[in-house]
Formats: C-alpha cells, structure tokens, sequence
C-alpha cells in the first residue's frame, strides 16, 4: 500500500508515544526506543517492572521540526520488597537514519541513567550506559490514528554498587506504539534476556514497561 506525504506526516502526529519514553535509560526499566522521532514536545507517564522492582517515572522528550534526533530525559522512583524507596533518573538520544517518509525506518541511540537512595551494594546496578540500534515499522488508521513496532538489540554496560567492577550484558528489546489522538499515545514493551546470578548486578529476565504520552500543541 503507497503511504502519501500527508498521511505520513499525521501519522508521525498520531505516534506520539514517543518510541520508548519508557525511561531512557533508568534501572529496573526496558529500554523502548523507536526510530522515528515525533517533532516537539512530548511529556509521558511510565510504568515499569523487572526482578522484583517495580518503577513509576515523569519523563519528557523533544526533538526539532526536522525530526533528526530526538532527546529525552526521565526521573522517578524504584520500589522493592523490604528495600528504600530509590530515586532512578536518565536520558538518551536517538538519531534517526532511515525512514523520514517511509514505513519503514532505522535508528540508532544511547544514553544514560542511575539511581540513588538507601545501601547500594554489589548485586544492584547503580547506573546504565544502554547502546543499540532500531527497526521500526508504522502504518496509519484513519486520518490521525496510527501504530508502530519496533525491535531493538542492545548492549548494556553497569555500573555496580558497593564498589563492585563494572559489567555488560547484551539484551534486546520489542515495542508497541499506538497513537489513538494526534495528542495522545500509548507504549507497550519488553526488554527480553537471560537470567544473571542475582549477585552480578545485570538486568535479569524480562523487563515490562508502559506509558501514557501528551504531546504538547497536538491536537486531540
């Protein structure tokens, strides 16, 4: 099916979750990144569980007129089963490759995230250094509905506490973007890898995440 040059741009419009607003990169949350970037901006609500930890984030995300990159920055707290309640923070980039007026589109992106509060030994990750790359397709419903999927591989280098050496480990990644409004969107997703030994720190298992996004001067 041939997409025309308008019905690209409402459909960039309706995709307004933000491809991974999901914390960017924050402990104990999936890494989400789509490849296209959604112009201005975006602010979202997220939701996050792996082993044990659950998450509850604010984060915001901008990117120019042009859509060439993309920024986006979170904060929000980590709780967990007889621990402190924990700060965890971060922020990524994306730059898109492919895919400006396309179905299709490729990204690559990077970023940054820590958490704070209470003892942080050896078994947890005190901060995350996530890099990878994204395949995303998309396809508009309508004139201002749409949805995207994408998939990401991932390497992940951590930070341990307790003064523990640093680690990585390689994960990937599975996301839904579903734009209901040209305003308002949802993310579902999952970051999928390997159990670790709970002493080493790295993500174990799976990750699950989701948002509720706004996108500020859209209209609903």
């Amino acid at each position: 099916m041939q997409i025309s040059s308008k019905m690209l741009r409402l459909v960039m419009c309706s995709l307004v979750a933000l491809g991974g607003k999901l914390p960017a990169q924050m402990p104990g949350s999936p890494v989400l990144q789509n490849a296209f970037a959604n112009p201005g901006i975006t602010a979202a609500g997220n939701v996050a569980s792996l082993g044990g930890a659950s998450s509850y984030a604010l984060a915001a995300a901008w990117a120019p007129g042009a859509a060439r990159f993309q920024l986006s920055a979170g904060v929000g707290a980590q709780t967990r089963s007889g621990s402190p309640s924990r700060t965890i923070y971060g922020a990524r980039v994306n730059i898109p490759v492919l895919g400006g007026a396309s179905s299709f589109g490729a990204s690559v992106f990077a970023g940054y995230g820590g958490l704070s509060g209470g003892k942080i030994d050896s078994s947890v990750a005190k901060t995350m250094i996530p890099a990878g790359a994204t395949l995303s397709y998309r396809l508009g419903l309508g004139m201002v509905r749409g949805f995207s999927i994408y998939g990401s591989p991932i390497m992940e280098w951590v930070t341990r506490g307790g003064g523990a050496g640093n680690t990585s480990v390689f994960r990937g990644a599975l996301g839904l973007d579903v734009g209901f409004t040209a305003a308002i969107g949802v993310t579902v997703g999952v970051e999928l890898g390997g159990k670790q030994p709970s002493e080493s720190g790295k993500p174990s298992g799976t990750a699950f995440g989701a948002a509720l996004s706004y996108a500020l001067g859209g209209r609903n």
